[in-house]
């Protein structure tokens, strides 16, 4: 930790978010982090952008930071991919002498004005934190008179919580350990993978699930899908978590005495189609290649939480499970064709 004040840095990837960049914008000059005279980094990186994100974003940043302290960078990469993006940002974006990153996506609406003050503080008060994930909530729960599918969705969200893991739409996490980690490209579910390096050291120890935490009360509101997103989130939120398990098993079958970065970094080098082959070779020869546990996770909830309990949700799991089987196998077929690493 450098002496006196940490030095916090706030990164926002985006993909084509010309229509809430500058909402999130606005919000952040607001944030008590940014607005109290904290002389801070703010950067942009918009990654693949066909909608002029770039240049509504540093039209908004202009306006939004206009008598602030804080210095913001638009970075425009033609590349996509969220995790290349994030290799670019944590090793050649940011000042490497940062304490903290607080990584958030354009599409959120924060639920007051201390949201990253208070995340800060929960990561610089526990030493033993590596990274603090924000607490989402869908913004349906506003609404004053909720459908039966708003409530469903809601009670849905409610029973899957994640309290040791990182949600990409925000975050902060120690700089010098972010330093260590290379994500692989393409990585669909970049937060899983991360969250998976901070738990391991790297796959090199078993998990110590205490080195992340969530805040304990909602932080931010993030967009319900419509029936149709629904789907699309639950066939891409498949892929990504049947493709991470093949990434953890190559790793661990690799008994890495050091930390696995270096190894990742190499291979997006040397090898940039590692990812696609991992993929053929487990969906080789097999009509279904998908774990079974994807089609039955969301039931896990039921186990040893009592007869009363487990009856009030089970309505809600048995619903959600038969909803993913289409876009099980849908992700399923996907897994087949070259590229599915790249789907979003």
């Amino acid at each position: 930790m450098s002496s006196g004040n940490p030095r916090i840095a706030i990164c926002v990837i985006a993909r084509n978010e010309g229509d809430t960049i500058g909402l999130l914008l606005h919000q952040l000059a607001v944030q008590t982090l940014l607005s109290r005279g904290h002389t801070g980094d703010l950067l942009i990186v918009s990654n693949g952008s066909n909608d002029g994100t770039a240049a509504i974003a540093e039209s908004a940043a202009a306006k939004a930071f206009e008598n602030s302290a804080v210095r913001w960078t638009i970075h425009d990469t033609p590349e996509g991919g969220k995790a290349r993006s994030w290799n670019l940002a944590v090793h050649e974006l940011l000042d490497p002498a940062c304490d903290i990153v607080i990584f958030l996506d354009a599409d959120i609406q924060f639920r007051h004005e201390n949201v990253l003050s208070e995340l800060a503080a929960r990561l610089l008060g526990d030493s033993q934190l590596i990274a603090v994930s924000g607490f989402p909530v869908k913004d349906i729960a506003k609404k004053a008179r909720k459908t039966a599918i708003d409530w469903f969705s809601l009670k849905v969200s409610s029973q899957t919580p994640a309290p040791h893991a990182i949600n990409g739409s925000l975050y902060a996490a120690r700089m010098r350990e972010l330093r260590k980690i290379w994500l692989p490209v393409p990585t669909p579910g970049e937060d899983g993978v991360l969250s998976a390096m901070i738990h391991t050291n790297g796959f090199t120890e078993p998990a110590r699930l205490e080195r992340i935490a969530r805040m304990p009360e909602p932080t931010h509101y993030f967009e319900a899908h419509s029936v149709a997103g629904f789907f699309r989130h639950e066939r891409r939120m498949t892929l990504g978590t049947t493709i991470n398990g093949w990434i953890f098993e190559h790793l661990w079958a690799g008994k890495h005495e050091r930390h696995v970065g270096a190894y990742i970094q190499q291979l997006n080098l040397d090898d940039p189609e590692w990812i696609d082959r991992l993929v053929a070779a487990n969906v080789r020869g097999k009509a279904w290649a998908l774990p079974s546990r994807m089609l039955t996770w969301r039931l896990h909830n039921l186990r040893g939480v009592g007869v009363g309990r487990a009856l009030a949700r089970a309505p809600f799991s048995i619903g959600a499970t038969l909803l993913n089987i289409w876009p099980s196998v849908e992700a399923n077929r996907l897994l087949k064709k070259r590229g599915a690493a790249r789907y979003w």
